[in-house]
């Protein structure tokens, strides 16, 4: 009977503990390697139509609570961070460049893609919005979609289109 009741109580801890975990916010690293993009983090090049080469890194930092985004493309450089904030209960995203511009914006999960919702503010004060979709096409290649969006309306052609491929 005690063993009987041993049992019992550890599978009681087991399933409160699984319910705790499953209802408490995740970190941004944990929800999107649950909904499958684990294929996101790591290092990504490829280059433009004007034979630039565009460099992104996507790095999980602080236990997997927040990923670091660095990015490069001719003299451009850019840094991000990605994070899932309790407060809102979405996934935030905040970077600067070299050339003084800021963006802001949210991050969600829209079936296969990751969409980035992106405002980015020039230092003239000037606000462009667009969004941008990530994909996987293989194990080795990642779709980038970008869409400028005017009053709240997102253009019917994207403004580019890139695959980057894992840098080895």
């Amino acid at each position: 009977m005690r063993k009987k009741f041993k049992i019992l109580n550890i599978f009681f801890l087991l399933f409160i503990t699984a319910i705790t975990n499953a209802a408490e916010p995740n970190s941004v690293g944990n929800i999107l390697k649950n909904s499958g993009f684990e294929w996101l983090f790591g290092e990504w090049e490829t280059t433009n139509d004007a034979n630039q080469k565009i460099e992104a890194e996507f790095e999980l930092e602080a236990d997997g609570y927040a990923i670091s985004i660095e990015a490069k493309a001719g003299n451009n450089e850019h840094i991000g961070l990605i994070y899932y904030s309790l407060t809102l209960k979405t996934i935030l995203h905040t970077g600067v460049d070299n050339a003084g511009r800021a963006f802001t914006g949210l991050w969600e999960i829209t079936g296969d893609k990751l969409a980035a919702n992106i405002e980015q503010t020039s230092p003239d004060g000037s606000i462009t919005h667009y969004v941008r979709y990530l994909s996987k096409v293989d194990a080795e290649t990642m779709k980038s979609v970008t869409y400028i969006v005017r009053d709240g309306k997102r253009s019917d052609e994207p403004m580019g289109t890139l695959e980057f491929k894992r840098k080895k």
